[in-house]
């Protein structure tokens, strides 16, 4: 009966250590394949990180660029107005050598000034990555500003500063384009937002340009005034870009624009927000853009859109 006895003994001893080194060999396999899993894994994740990194340099570099180019003028013009456009034109010109330098772009962009049958308009072509900026609209803010402004230098300024703006709304919807800038709310405000913002931190005098384009839209809702409104058009109310564009202004730098809100300009109760929104709305831009900068060694978020524009030089 002992015989027997351990005889079981040995066999259940048996039993159980085959059991316990056939688990333990299991368990080794699960984490050699779990470890090997982790380093496949974070390989691959390193593949992609530095494929990012390749892409993103290659784009830095600039794939694209803006091409600027003008058609003469077939109609004619007075001596002044002529003059004015000629201002307006040479700006535009200096506007895309700087941003050129500044942005990395995914393909070219065309920034065209041309005639367009009365037309004053400007618009971005996402098809044929076109910027038209027509030569009637350059007219139009000439003509808009002699209702206001008497000295001649006065009126071709503010022509300037406001082609100069609407240039650069457009340029913003070729970067949320080129790029797929995530935009929440209306592509038209954010347009808006853009142009502003690069005037007030990045233009010499820039912020007297942003005073003068918002002016131009007070303007354009007097003339629009009994007529009827079209709540279904995509840009806000005439009279709401000018209200955004000077609280920016405000927001920007309190100090040196409360004289706007002691001569009724800007509403008080609109002016308490102004800071929180350009701290937020430049942010946001900053935000956007810094991964399209052309060189963004040394990039400063809160300096950004500042930096952008050190160098630009207006005629």
């Amino acid at each position: 009966m002992t015989k027997l006895i351990n005889k079981r003994i040995a066999a259940w001893a048996f039993v159980f250590t085959t059991v316990v080194f056939s688990l333990l060999a299991t368990i080794d396999i699960r984490s050699w394949k779990l470890s090997h899993e982790g380093e496949a894994k974070s390989a691959k994740s390193d593949s992609k990180a530095q494929s990012r990194g390749e892409t993103a340099a290659a784009l830095s570099n600039g794939l694209g660029e803006l091409r600027f180019t003008y058609d003469k003028r077939r109609r004619f013009r007075r001596p002044a107005v002529m003059h004015s456009a000629l201002i307006s034109q040479r700006a535009l010109d200096a506007i895309v050598g700087e941003l050129k330098k500044k942005i990395a772009l995914p393909f070219d962009i065309r920034v065209l000034l041309e005639e367009c049958g009365g037309n004053t308009d400007a618009y971005y072509d996402p098809d044929a990555h076109e910027i038209t900026v027509c030569y009637d609209l350059l007219d139009g803010y000439y003509y808009l500003f002699s209702r206001e402004l008497k000295a001649r230098t006065a009126r071709n300024e503010a022509a300037k500063d406001a082609t100069v703006a609407v240039f650069l709304h457009e340029i913003a919807h070729a970067l949320i384009d080129g790029w797929q800038l995530p935009i929440t709310g209306r592509e038209e405000d954010a347009a808006d937002q853009f142009a502003t913002l690069w005037l007030i931190n990045g233009m010499p005098e820039g912020e007297q340009m942003a005073l003068n384009s918002a002016a131009s839209f007070k303007l354009f809702a007097g003339l629009e005034k009994g007529q009827t409104t079209d709540y279904s058009d995509p840009h806000s109310l005439d009279e709401q870009r000018f209200y955004d564009r000077i609280c920016l202004l405000y927001g920007h730098n309190p100090e040196r624009y409360e004289y706007l809100i002691a001569n009724g300009t800007l509403p008080a109760g609109r002016a308490s927000e102004c800071e929180e929104d350009y701290a937020r709305i430049n942010k946001s831009w900053q935000t956007l853009l810094a991964p399209h900068l052309v060189r963004p060694s040394g990039f400063d978020a809160l300096s950004f859109l500042r930096a952008l524009g050190d160098s630009s030089r207006m005629p």
